[in-house]
């Protein structure tokens, strides 16, 4: 490690929108873990208001600012780095990094780039470039070139035939792809492509769809040590987008050859690049001989970088951090709960992992469904079994198609809309290929069809036949037993009889049925290790004890979905960090693979299970929480959970449909915490509506404190606080207005609590964590008086503006209004008052 690095600035993931969830944030709080280990000072930059890393860092060091680069640039000169790690930015750090390479702020200023050399960031970051890489190693590319203009692009494609996939070069944060096969298409994709890139260029190259895809996540040192973490293999092929793809750990379908070839390939790679970090190769597998093609070289963390470190758990981007620093694999030792184990050691599975992605088009329903080369979905969950069929079904669970039934159906579908979705897949592509079985299609035809491989319907149809047996042995325990085995949990029994869960669970206790839970370790078991990421199974050892001590079971969100799921984790790990400060062990329940709630560091235990009540019920009973916690309104799951009196369930915020509305509009807000008879104000906020929408639904961006504070914040202060009084509100309240310019009158509409994207506005702007305060007001003590020292609605420097980010652009969707339930995200201003 270089001795003179003791200050790195360290670039966040930005807003989240389509393509980049909380994996980023996860991981750059792994980093910041092992930076602060070496004793490591880190400046932070990011205007995410749902980040968790930047309340992990000293307020002074963290800059709320937009990642481009003149921002960057300002941060350099003013905090003077050592060295600047872009590597928890995407693609978007890596463009800004060679800017200020090629400006020379880097060199005028002495800051090191950790992980990646400059010379390569260039090749990263223009396909040509690395596609010549690539060639001088040998490795197979497909044909592709850089073009400046129309008549070029069509003089390429006469060339080398349809179909064609066209993307714009150095796209800022645009991973659009558009699949071509005649000449009209190819036109409309130029325009597109070259209306996103900053650079006026796009990138054609020949097509491979149909191709198997497989990816492959590795770490290196400077010295050239390596492994590889994972592979994984896409049930879907070349042809949709990675993210929308359901994804397979470890690989399925190659033979030892096929693997081996692959893994020397991205080692050979990561040499390449002399790269001392994480990075993930994406292929596209013959199916009928030993060709492949390398289609994706990215050395930076991504969504399936994350889905990797889950599957193993392996702790990919914590030990990352230290590889980046110049460490080697052979120097560090993985955390304290893997035993003595160094980090040079590649991880065995001894199960299955399932990703499912999830859509927004429920939401946004005039978006274009079908899948292609273009991103789409907004999340993901994973299930985990021990073996392909339990991880299928408990992964489809999660991802939620129906709460009804366990495999839905499209039975009303017509044969010919049936085909024509085989062949042109939409989201629901599972429940075709479901139907496509149950009516009797071959499963050579469907692969044909599909170009999905044969496996994949082996595996789907056993489910299909496993169902069929379990439905027509109605609360027979054979029938129970058999399901279990194959990832039907209590919960699926019970929709499948149309019976109560505690009928089957009395099945259960009658024949020594019990759930066992089995822990995601990297060795598979060849080493004693105690990682506490577990996922059930029923089989007869289970390796999940209750602590000693008291503990809080934390349910979280799951999957990433339109609406306020990111601002959702922020706050599920802001309970677990304070439970963990009250002195309880914390217990996590989750199935999204990028949540930072699934952090190791952030949680004593985690499960990877369903948020399902049959889950939910099984751990607590092993575990026997004090208090079990559920962050966001899940109203079916809160009056559940709330039927059992022995848990103490708390819901944070407070349930939402307790609000009180003399009409459905308000643009102006005072945001108070009430504990017990005191009554603390907050500040005041201007609520603004996307389109001039006169509806509370519509309220998706916030001025703090309101416009017209001077003149009449003290005002709604007082009055707020005079109409709460005999109230029996408790915890974070907004009192709601309607200010009339031409009366200049302010009109009281009601009080709601308020909702979790402006808690972590609140958080980030007033300095004070108030999900914790929150955490503490139920299970322990606040400290009012000291609140009320740090929180002065009237003394602010600074102004704030949270403004909520859509879809819509990357959808291709019409331009809605924008909703509170279509928002993807946010970003976070602050303006110094002149």
């Amino acid at each position: 490690m270089d001795s003179n690095i003791n200050k790195v600035l360290l670039l966040g993931s930005g807003p989240t929108q389509l393509g980049i969830e909380n994996e980023l944030d996860a991981s750059a709080f792994e980093k910041l873990m092992a930076l602060k280990k070496m004793g490591i000072k880190v400046i932070f930059i990011n205007d995410n208001p749902f980040s968790v890393v930047s309340e992990e860092i000293q307020p002074a060091n963290v800059y709320y600012q937009e990642i481009n680069f003149e921002n960057v640039k300002r941060l350099i000169e003013k905090e003077k780095p050592n060295a600047i790690l872009p590597t928890v930015s995407g693609l978007n750090g890596l463009q800004v990094t060679w800017q200020l390479i090629d400006s020379g702020v880097l060199e005028r200023n002495h800051v090191q780039i950790l992980g990646i050399s400059k010379d390569n960031i260039a090749k990263i970051i223009n396909d040509n470039n690395l596609n010549d890489l690539l060639s001088e190693i040998n490795e197979p590319i497909i044909s592709s070139k850089i073009v400046n203009d129309y008549e070029e692009a069509f003089d390429f494609v006469r060339g080398i035939g349809f179909p064609v996939i066209v993307k714009p070069i150095s796209p800022n944060r645009d991973t659009s792809r558009k699949l071509c096969s005649n000449g009209e298409e190819l036109q409309a994709a130029l325009e597109y492509s070259f209306s996103r890139t900053y650079v006026n260029q796009c990138l054609i190259e020949q097509s491979i769809v149909g191709l198997k895809e497989i990816e492959m996540v590795g770490v290196r040192d400077v010295v050239g040590n390596k492994i590889l973490v994972s592979g994984l293999e896409d049930m879907d092929p070349i042809g949709i987008h990675s993210a929308d793809s359901i994804i397979f750990a470890p690989t399925q379908t190659l033979v030892s050859q096929e693997y081996q070839r692959l893994r020397s390939a991205t080692f050979k790679i990561m040499d390449a690049l002399n790269l001392n970090g994480t990075c993930h190769v994406q292929f596209a597998q013959s199916r009928t001989d030993d060709k492949y093609y390398v289609t994706k070289v990215s050395p930076f963390f991504t969504r399936n970088t994350m889905l990797a470190s889950k599957a193993t758990g392996y702790p990919i981007s914590y030990i990352s951090g230290f590889l980046e620093l110049g460490i080697l694999l052979t120097e560090i030792k993985l955390p304290e709960r893997f035993g003595n184990s160094l980090a040079i050691m590649e991880p065995t599975l001894d199960h299955t992992v399932v990703k499912i992605p999830l859509w927004p088009f429920e939401d946004v329903p005039d978006a274009d469904r079908h899948l292609n080369t273009t991103i789409k979905s907004v999340g993901s969950v994973i299930g985990i079994g021990r073996s392909v069929e339990e991880a299928i079904i408990k992964a489809m669970h999660s991802s939620q198609y129906s709460p009804r039934d366990i495999l839905p159906t499209a039975q009303k579908m017509d044969e010919d809309s049936l085909i024509r979705q085989l062949i042109h897949p939409l989201e629901n592509r599972m429940l075709i290929l479901i139907e496509a079985l149950r009516r009797g299609f071959s499963i050579d035809e469907l692969s044909e069809l599909t170009k999905i491989d044969q496996f994949y319907f082996y595996k789907i149809n056993q489910l299909l036949k496993i169902q069929e047996y379990v439905k027509n042995h109605p609360l027979c325990s054979e029938a129970v037993k058999i399901g279990h085995k194959y990832g039907f949990g209590d919960g699926m029994l019970a929709e499948l009889w149309n019976t109560d869960i505690m009928s089957i669970r009395k099945i259960n206790q009658d024949n020594g049925f019990r759930v066992t839970y089995k822990e995601v370790e990297p060795s598979a078991g060849e080493f004693i290790e105690k990682t506490n990421i577990f996922y059930s199974s029923y089989e007869l050892e289970n390796e999940s004890s209750p602590f000693n001590s008291k503990s809080a079971l934390v349910i979280g969100r799951g999957g990433n979905q339109l609406g306020p799921n990111t601002a959702s984790d922020y706050y599920t790990t802001q309970v677990l960090i304070e439970l963990h400060k009250l002195g309880f062990k914390t217990i996590i329940m989750n199935t999204n693979p990028n949540a930072v709630s699934l952090v190791p560091h952030l949680s004593n235990k985690q499960y990877i299970e369903p948020i399902q009540l049959g889950n939910i019920l099984n751990i607590v009973e092993i575990e026997k929480p004090e208090y079990v916690f559920l962050p966001g309104n899940r109203h079916y799951l809160t009056k559940q959970l709330r039927k059992f009196k022995n848990l103490k369930v708390i819901i944070l915020p407070p349930d939402q449909e307790k609000t009180s509305f003399n009409k459905n509009k308000a643009n102006t807000a005072v945001d108070l915490f009430i504990d017990g008879n005191n009554i603390l104000p907050i500040t005041t906020t201007t609520l603004d509506t996307a389109n001039n929408k006169n509806s509370l639904k519509y309220i998706t961006n916030y001025y703090q404190p309101m416009k017209q504070h001077t003149k009449y914040g003290n005002y709604l202060i007082d009055k707020s606080i005079s109409m709460l009084k005999n109230s029996d509100y408790q915890g974070l309240i907004q009192v709601l207005f309607d200010y009339d310019s031409l009366t200049d009158q302010f009109e009281f509409i009601g009080f709601r609590p308020i909702r979790i994207t402006e808690t972590a506005f609140l958080s980030k702007i007033t300095g004070v964590n108030w999900v914790r305060v929150l955490v503490k007001k139920n299970v322990g003590n606040v400290d009012f008086n000291r609140l009320e020292k740090m929180v002065k609605p009237d003394h602010y420097l600074r102004v704030a503006n949270m403004i909520s980010q859509f879809p819509f652009n990357q959808l291709r969707a019409n331009q809605h209004a924008g909703s509170t339930q279509q928002e993807v995200g946010a970003r976070l201003e602050f303006k110094n008052i002149n």
